[in-house]
């Protein structure tokens, strides 16, 4: 096995990196060779270097990347390659579990009673459990495997502009994209923000209902449909089920019975 990447120097000339200057750097060593820019994993890689220390976080890495030189990791349910980052959250929350996380720290805990109680009656596991956060999905998800549940229905919602209009005679394309993400209920983990996109695909006549009142620049279409992920074009297939748009439905509501 080779020497740990960048492992720090033990000369009296050069410190370990145990300061905090130096856990950034291993910070951001390792999320560099782990092609990691997510907000919510780098928050995760400095906990690991703060529970684990940098030196071992760097042999951590390193044989994460042997790993990845030999062919990866897969999941649990042999389904897919794990990406290295997944590959390294796993190795390293497998052997140091309290790098997943803390609980928060809040008001001093009330005095316990030798049942191991507080003197409110709330045991020690009714206390706030550690906040669920994005990078701690890939876990989630290996622990879920192939008990998957069964979607009887989907659909999804798009309002906005269309893109520019493709005409292919019984059907018509079109593209929008979407950076923002909504507020989410308490507890939920915050996706990282990146761009999504989305190619409609309409019947001629659900385009027809809407193409001239969606020439008013102020209004927006809603698009309902079927989502399927398109890998080869990087983006999301929604086949539409309904279409209309913001004055359309405006005006259908203001038409007397």
């Amino acid at each position: 096995m080779t020497e740990p990447l960048g492992a720090p120097a033990t000369s009296a000339e050069s410190k370990p990196l145990v300061d905090k200057a130096g856990c950034k750097r291993v910070v951001t060593l390792i999320a560099e060779q782990l092609h990691e820019t997510d907000p919510q994993a780098m928050r995760l890689l400095h906990r690991i270097v703060r529970v684990v220390g940098p030196e071992q976080a760097l042999v951590e890495l390193q044989q994460t990347l042997e790993v990845e030189a030999a062919g990866g990791m897969m999941t649990l349910d042999g389904s897919r390659r794990r990406t290295p980052g997944g590959a390294f959250f796993f190795q390293v929350h497998g052997k140091y579990p309290r790098t997943r996380g803390k609980k928060p720290q809040g008001k001093k805990p009330a005095q316990e009673t030798p049942a191991g109680t507080t003197k409110e009656g709330k045991t020690e596991q009714q206390q706030q459990p550690a906040p669920f956060v994005w990078a701690d999905r890939i876990r989630a998800c290996d622990e879920i495997g192939t008990e998957k549940g069964q979607a009887t229905t989907v659909k999804i919602t798009l309002i906005g502009r269309p893109g520019k209009i493709i005409d292919r005679g019984t059907c018509i394309m079109t593209s929008m994209k979407n950076t923002k993400t909504p507020m989410l209920p308490k507890g939920m983990p915050a996706p990282s923000t990146f761009q999504t996109n989305y190619v409609v695909y309409m019947a001629s006549k659900q385009w027809k209902n809407v193409a001239e009142s969606i020439k008013d620049e102020e209004d927006m279409l809603i698009v309902e449909g079927f989502p399927q992920l398109d890998p080869e074009t990087s983006s999301i297939a929604v086949f539409a089920t309904n279409t209309t748009t913001k004055k359309l439905q405006a005006a259908k509501r203001a038409k007397p019975d």
